[in-house]
């Protein structure tokens, strides 16, 4: 049945969205206050090679695929040499981090150890107690940090596996299958993540109304607009368009991420690699760092090498400091030596991602009551984005397409 459907936000996430009422033959307007879409999803061309603005790629799975083919897109596979990722624990590049002894604790946390969330612990807290501490501090700290950009003392496990039944019922193992669609590893696209925002406009243009530029009115009166009304912003925006709807002390919390691009002529690890992940109170200020032109193809030009280091607004301790400073600090710690970069690229993201924290699981729980209290008045309203069903282009994808 065609519908009538108001998506409220030009991203990444409005853009699924619109894609997926295209293939069934509802009328769309998409509505974007800015000129550009895709929000933070971009490339930049530079001349050394490509910058990728936020997301350096997105997780492949067989629906992601039948997207790709629509719109005419073809994916980008990484390297051979991808596989190989390390962990900075110890003062030292490892790839295994952990003894034998935790890595079978690990294995046999998550095929038999229960989920238990606890509302009273942080992450790094709930985690030491599920997996143990140095699984905790040598594993899941830096990936987890790198992924949702800050450390685990600032994060919930109930927040990140909201989808998880964390009653004392099932395990991980239990839980990850629960999960449909096999991920198929990490793709990219010829002229990086860029390409995947312009193939969607392109092929929503012909199909639906696009309005960028467009100055939005209250909430108030988009609650008296016909149709299926859905909410694709920023957390940042929405609090905004929510107002005294929501309390301040409420409010969750925001994070300010920064990445740094950066092309030199020397490796940071003497093999090419996905990239290096941070443990805790090592010496390094950064998160993580993706090897960019050792992952993808075409991301670097005149036998340079990129990479890209992601830092927490917290990593900028003085006001003098510079963001490039930080980063060739951390560099040399990491490779003692120092290497002038013949460029570097700086994306600095202001209160865009939330954080993952109690504050948001609740935040999330009010949101469900306000789309169940206006669809019993009859206004057909729902809100997604990055804060509502996980993290990463993967979730935003089948979140979207599961309505």
């Amino acid at each position: 049945m065609n519908e009538k459907i108001h998506i409220i936000g030009g991203g990444i996430t409005g853009l699924f969205l619109a894609y997926h009422h295209t293939k069934r033959g509802d009328s769309v307007t998409l509505y974007e206050q800015s000129e550009k879409l895709g929000g933070v999803i971009g490339t930049k061309t530079v001349e050394e090679g490509l910058v990728e603005l936020a997301a350096n790629g997105v997780l492949f799975t067989d629906q992601i695929k039948l997207m790709l083919d629509d719109i005419g897109l073809t994916p980008l596979f990484p390297n051979k040499a991808a596989k190989r990722r390390y962990f900075w624990v110890r003062g030292k590049l490892s790839r295994l981090p952990i003894s034998i002894l935790a890595g079978l604790k690990l294995v046999y946390t998550i095929g038999f150890k229960k989920i238990k969330f606890n509302d009273t612990q942080n992450f790094e807290s709930w985690a030491s107690q599920m997996f143990g501490i140095s699984v905790t501090k040598n594993i899941i700290e830096p990936a987890i940090g790198g992924v949702y950009g800050t450390r685990l003392d600032a994060l919930q496990a109930e927040s990140i596996f909201s989808s998880w039944d964390g009653s004392g019922k099932n395990t991980i193992l239990q839980e990850i299958k629960k999960k449909k669609g096999k991920s198929l590893g990490t793709v990219s696209f010829p002229q990086g993540m860029g390409d995947l925002v312009s193939h969607l406009v392109r092929y929503l243009e012909p199909k639906i109304e696009i309005k960028t530029n467009y100055q939005m009115p209250t909430l108030d009166e988009v609650l008296k607009w016909k149709g299926k009304i859905r909410f694709c912003i920023s957390l940042k925006s929405l609090i905004s368009v929510l107002g005294n709807r929501i309390q301040e002390n409420e409010q969750p919390n925001l994070l300010s991420i920064t990445t740094i691009t950066r092309f030199g002529t020397s490796h940071l690890t003497k093999k090419s690699c996905f990239g290096v992940l941070f443990a805790k109170n090592e010496g390094i200020r950064a998160l993580g760092v993706l090897s960019n032109s050792d992952i993808f193809p075409g991301r670097a030009k005149h036998g340079l090498h990129s990479e890209t280091w992601i830092y927490p607004e917290s990593a900028k301790q003085l006001e003098n400091e510079t963001w490039e400073s930080i980063l060739e600090k951390d560099r040399e710690h990491i490779t003692n030596k120092a290497d002038s970069p013949k460029a570097v690229y700086i994306t600095s993201w202001n209160a865009v991602f939330p954080a993952y924290d109690r504050k948001l699981y609740e935040f999330n729980r009010f949101i469900d009551v306000l789309e169940s209290d206006w669809i019993s008045k009859g206004i057909d309203i729902r809100f997604f984005g990055n804060y509502r069903k996980g993290i990463g282009l993967r979730s935003l994808f089948e979140s979207t397409g599961s309505e």
